[in-house]
């Protein structure tokens, strides 16, 4: 039996940035409509404050979301995972933090300016398959630390079973870091004419595509694009949300 699955990566800025119209109070309604549009079953979120993550979950009533801050545990930036509950059960999940002691909140890679997550949460889908998805937000400013988090990331995953990466991970898909990643089995799930993901609220469309969906050999990309929404005709974030439409094959 062949399960599908409809997933997302979505960076919605994060709401303590003063952004102008842009700022997070003016646009709430609508980012949580750019979710609710994109129908997915689960979908990774960065730059998310919990304060962020509670108004989103109040629009977004059939989500259930696993999330920590990045900074102890409790504060500063999460990558929460949501997932509809009425297609997808959690089995378990786990948050990890990039450096020398990736169970112990707060550690960072050497040289960064604050630590960076990965959150893995293992789902079943369908029938009951069980499927991995792992999102993360990586370092703007190192290509070494993005490489580094990258073959951390890679190490964490459980080949036993189809795997899916999502996530804003400040690399272009040319870019050599995500070579990690294809050692690791898993290939870009999007065109690379698929267009900009990143625009600084401008609505361009051919900026740099630095949002990704990876996939496992396991699982065949039906349909995969940027979406260019724009509800209530406001710009939901600094980037446009990627979703994938995949079956997983037995």
């Amino acid at each position: 039996m062949v399960t599908s699955l409809r997933v997302a990566s979505f960076n919605v800025r994060n709401g303590r940035a003063f952004d102008g119209w842009s700022s997070w109070p003016f646009r709430r309604h609508g980012a949580a409509a750019a979710i609710a549009d994109l129908a997915v079953d689960v979908v990774g979120l960065q730059e998310v404050y919990a304060f962020q993550l509670r108004s989103l979950r109040r629009r977004l009533g059939h989500y259930d979301a696993v999330a920590v801050g990045r900074s102890d545990g409790r504060r500063g930036e999460h990558n929460p995972v949501l997932f509809d509950r009425r297609t997808v059960e959690l089995v378990d999940a786990r948050t990890r933090w990039y450096g020398d002691e990736p169970d112990r909140p707060g550690t960072m890679l050497p040289g960064a300016g604050f630590p960076r997550i990965a959150t893995v949460c293992r789902l079943a889908v369908g029938d009951g398959t069980v499927v991995e998805v792992a999102n993360t937000h990586l370092d703007e400013r190192s290509a070494d630390r993005r490489g580094a988090s990258l073959e951390q990331l890679a190490g964490w995953l459980d080949h036993s079973v189809p795997r899916v990466v999502v996530g804003d991970l400040n690399a272009d898909p040319d870019d050599p870091v995500l070579a990690a990643l294809a050692a690791a089995g898993l290939r870009d799930a999007l065109r690379g004419s698929a267009g900009g993901t990143s625009h600084a609220f401008t609505g361009r469309t051919d900026g740099r595509r630095i949002d990704h969906i990876f996939v496992s050999e396991e699982i065949d990309v039906v349909d995969a694009h940027v979406a260019y929404d724009r509800p209530f005709g406001r710009l939901p974030s600094d980037h446009w949300p990627v979703v994938a439409q995949l079956r997983i094959r037995p």
